[in-house]
């Protein structure tokens, strides 16, 4: 019996063994992970990996390379925190299995801690004037448009420059960087912001958002090159053969990318297509010269002077840059490489003759000249037509224009304002009080300066690419819908010249107006279909509210009348009137 004791025991020690290998697998679940390649050791041969436990309970346990010493560690349950481990030889064994419990083990590399890395170049004249009081600003980039001014540098005459920065944990990346540049040429104080890769300039930016971000990493060697060179582009400016002396020319520069944001096309120097980068006056030869511009192999630059056109052939910013159709270069602008580039400019280089004719509905009478009211808008993506800028407005019907798209318009004019006549000689009453007193000679002589944008047809217009010598435009005039009514008030008289105005509820087109006469009536014509928003004393004569009962709202139908009966108008305390009234 005794001597079967033995046995028993080595049975129930294999059968729990057993069990324990069966649970091994269990108790070797993943619960902390880390991603750490590189430490950087110091020297007493401690290391720090940032590791994770992903368990609901407290991670505990041991960690160490190879044979080293173990050291224990514990981690708060679903937290992150730094462990230290310890490995004198790594020196000696620089790569090695980095083992952790709960962690799968991970090759780690051990070297020497470095602390801060370093942004280095020479910005360059390659042509043009000599360029002084060169700074070197680096900007440290940060969460929300938070970026920082970290250091200035004043750039020697050699040009060398360089920026110490520190390293992230581990030896890890630096922090985003940008490099602004600013010099003094002519006495004009010029900047621009680095574009470029390691070792590699492509250009520069007038806006912070389009430089470059760079930094510092262990791939690089803990060294960042961003080298630059600037030139500049220069020329005559003459009228034919004869030189213009003390003009302005102005260089721009398309942006290296076009922005998504409508908000950033707004905000470039030329909305939503161009920089400006500088400008010069011609001296007495005519002789302009625009220096400190950044180099570029991209045609991106064009140049005008006053009177004359962009490069000598386009009418509009976004024609000399094609309408954002190429991604960073434009065959029509100038690229600034080596010593510099050559543009002349000539005033007297013929535009075209833009002829329109209008045909269809013409008005009541051959007086209605405001429907005659001609106006050329610049063409620009993105921008819809009424917001687009005026070239050209005149009660003509040619114009001269430079190359490229134009809105062509007639009768659509959006900012009325003007003198119109007034059934009475003097309108004092109309600007009363402190806020609207000193504007009394708006109201003299039986005339009235007001925004009274009034038309009998709806106007037309169209997109034309002006080219050559001679561009014929033909439009069709169409005749509007009018919307009518009577406008009472209980407090002034229904015959003072309320005006009412009609705008469209989508936007995009233009509004009309009418002035109740002397019964009170109105009626506003010249409207294309649609719904319109309807707005009583809209320019606010007489410090009278807006207020009043009665339709706020119209759906017109081009070519009819429609009625919205009487607006009764509101007015609060009382109103000093004219003699005249």
């Amino acid at each position: 019996m005794f001597s079967r004791l033995p046995s028993l025991l080595l049975a129930c020690t294999a059968l729990i063994g057993s069990l324990l290998v069966m649970a091994s697998p269990a108790q070797a679940a993943v619960s902390v992970t880390h991603s750490t390649s590189v430490v950087a050791m110091s020297s007493a041969g401690t290391g720090r990996i940032y590791a994770t436990c992903v368990a609901k309970t407290r991670c505990r346990g041991e960690i160490w390379v190879s044979r080293s010493e173990r050291l224990g560690y514990s981690i708060e349950a679903r937290s992150a925190a730094w462990v230290t481990f310890k490995f004198s030889a790594w020196q000696t064994m620089p790569v090695a299995k980095l083992q952790m419990s709960g962690a799968a083990a991970r090759t780690i590399t051990m070297e020497a801690p470095v602390s801060r890395g370093h942004i280095t170049g020479t910005i360059t004249r390659a042509g043009g004037p000599t360029v002084t009081e060169i700074k070197a600003e680096l900007w440290r980039l940060g969460s929300r448009n938070r970026n920082e001014k970290v250091n200035v540098i004043d750039v020697p005459s050699s040009g060398a420059f360089s920026f110490s920065v520190p390293m992230g944990v581990n030896n890890g990346p630096s922090a985003a960087y940008k490099i602004h540049f600013i010099g003094t040429e002519n006495g004009s104080r010029r900047s621009w912001w680095w574009r470029g890769g390691n070792g590699s300039f492509t250009g520069g930016a007038r806006e912070m958002a389009l430089g470059s971000p760079l930094g510092v990493n262990r791939a690089g060697g803990y060294n960042f090159t961003s080298n630059a060179t600037y030139s500049a582009i220069s020329g005559h400016v003459t009228s034919g053969a004869t030189p213009v002396a003390g003009t302005e020319v102005t260089l721009i520069a398309r942006p290296p990318f076009w922005s998504g944001s409508a908000k950033v096309l707004r905000d470039y120097d030329i909305m939503s297509c161009a920089y400006i980068f500088g400008r010069a006056k011609t001296n007495t030869a005519g002789f302009y010269e625009v220096g400190f511009v950044p180099t570029s192999n991209a045609s991106i630059y064009a140049v005008k002077s006053t009177g004359s056109l962009w490069n000598n052939r386009y009418g509009t910013c976004h024609g000399v840059v094609n309408y954002r159709k190429e991604a960073s270069s434009t065959p029509s602008m100038l690229a600034l490489a080596g010593a510099g580039t050559t543009q002349d400019l000539n005033t007297a280089i013929a535009r075209t003759n833009v002829n329109v004719s209008v045909g269809g509905y013409q008005g009541p009478s051959s007086t209605s000249n405001v429907d005659r009211f001609l106006t050329v808008r610049e063409y620009a993506p993105g921008r819809t037509l009424l917001s687009s800028d005026v070239v050209k407005a005149t009660a003509g019907r040619q114009v001269q224009l430079g190359e490229g798209f134009y809105w062509v318009e007639v009768g659509r004019r959006t900012g009325c304002s003007a003198w119109y006549k007034s059934r009475y000689k003097d309108n004092d009453g109309y600007c009363n009080g402190l806020d609207r007193g000193f504007e009394k000679w708006k109201a003299k002589n039986y005339r009235m300066y007001r925004q009274h944008c009034r038309a009998y047809t709806t106007g037309a217009y169209k997109l034309v690419y002006v080219s050559g010598a001679t561009t014929n435009v033909a439009l069709k005039n169409a005749a509007g819908g009018s919307v009518s009514g009577k406008v009472s008030a209980a407090k002034i008289k229904p015959r003072t010249e309320l005006m009412v105005r009609l705008t469209s509820t989508d936007g995009r087109k233009v509004y009309r107006t009418a002035l109740t006469d002397g019964s009170g009536r109105f009626k506003v014509t010249g409207l294309e279909s649609g719904r319109y928003q309807i707005v009583v004393n809209a320019d606010s004569w007489r410090g009278i509210s807006r207020s009043f009962k009665g339709a706020k709202t119209v759906t017109v139908r081009r070519g009819h009348n429609k009625s919205v009966g009487t607006l009764r108008f509101s007015q609060g305390g009382k109103q000093k009137t004219d003699k005249d009234d």
